[in-house]
């Protein structure tokens, strides 16, 4: 598996998609900062989308919207429409008694919520904007991403049987294309998003992430990335954010939260899985880093 693909399988990807609507205008819905990423997908027409102190943008049939933190804004026809709340849109379309029904529909908009653990301290977490924005132009640079963003819109505007939970696994795949396409579109050289694109780097995250119960060193990494200890050492530091070997146990404890939740193994069991021979050292590292016993 690869390293991005180890980092999302981790953090429990899941999605929800609240609904595919015609909008007629006038129209506006305000979202407050919540605990899940929000997206919107642009199926018809077009629209505004403004963050808090920044200006509005047109968004297009096609483009697609990504709020990775949960960030408060406002989707419009026109900024100055009148903006209800959106969990107000939300149950009124879910009702079928929509707020902005209307003879001619303005902009259709396919949207819903992506949920990760953005509490982690994980640098892909760390790496993601506020906003990512994936144009239709750049959305068809990529096949892949293309193909599932048709097939959710195709999926979301008829019921048969089972369609919600294919809407919503579609969704999930959504984001992970969204990111690659993001990571296409980002320059930074020194990000981890940069790490998942180096090929020597990439490859020790892959290892880590693979085999966390090994006793890893910075030369072993090192050897398996065909770099020596310093440049290695320097590389994996300038674009993930940390050290190595910082690195590997906060992965460690990420593992073990997640055994922990999904599993009924003894602590025991878990602390050899993420490469502690001591259930002792386990525990206190384990409390070191993520403020409570495991």
């Amino acid at each position: 598996m690869d390293a991005l693909s180890e980092v999302l399988e981790t953090f429990r990807l899941k999605s929800a998609v609240y609904f595919r609507s015609d909008f007629s205008a006038p129209w506006g819905m305000e979202i407050p900062k919540g605990p899940y990423a929000q997206f919107h997908m642009v199926v018809r027409g077009q629209c505004l989308v403004k963050m808090k102190n920044e200006a509005p943008i047109k968004l297009f049939a096609g483009d697609i919207i990504v709020f990775p933190f949960g960030t408060s804004h406002w989707l419009a026809d026109a900024e100055e429409s009148d903006k209800e709340n959106g969990m107000k849109v939300v149950q009124s379309i879910w009702d079928g008694q929509s707020l902005f029904r209307g003879n001619e529909i303005s902009t259709t908009l396919v949207c819903g919520h992506f949920e990760f653990d953005r509490d982690s301290n994980h640098p892909f977490v760390k790496s993601l904007p506020e906003m990512i924005h994936i144009t239709d132009m750049e959305r068809k640079e990529f096949a892949m991403l293309d193909t599932v963003s048709n097939l959710l819109i195709q999926e979301a505007s008829v019921e048969k049987s089972g369609s919600n939970v294919v809407v919503n696994r579609l969704a999930e795949v959504l984001f992970i294309h969204t990111v690659r396409a993001f990571m296409n579109q980002e320059q930074k050289e020194t990000s981890y998003l940069s790490a998942l694109r180096d090929e020597k780097i990439s490859k020790a995250l892959k290892l880590i992430h693979a085999y966390p119960e090994k006793s890893w060193s910075l030369e072993t990494l090192a050897g398996e990335s065909g770099m020596s200890r310093t440049l290695f050492a320097n590389r994996f530091r300038d674009m993930v954010g940390e050290t190595p070997l910082n690195y590997i146990t906060e992965w460690r404890m990420l593992k073990a939260k997640e055994l922990l939740k999904s599993s009924n193994e003894p602590i025991e069991m878990i602390a050899e899985k993420v490469g502690y021979t001591s259930e002792a050292s386990f525990n206190r590292v384990f409390k070191k880093r993520v403020n409570e016993t495991p």
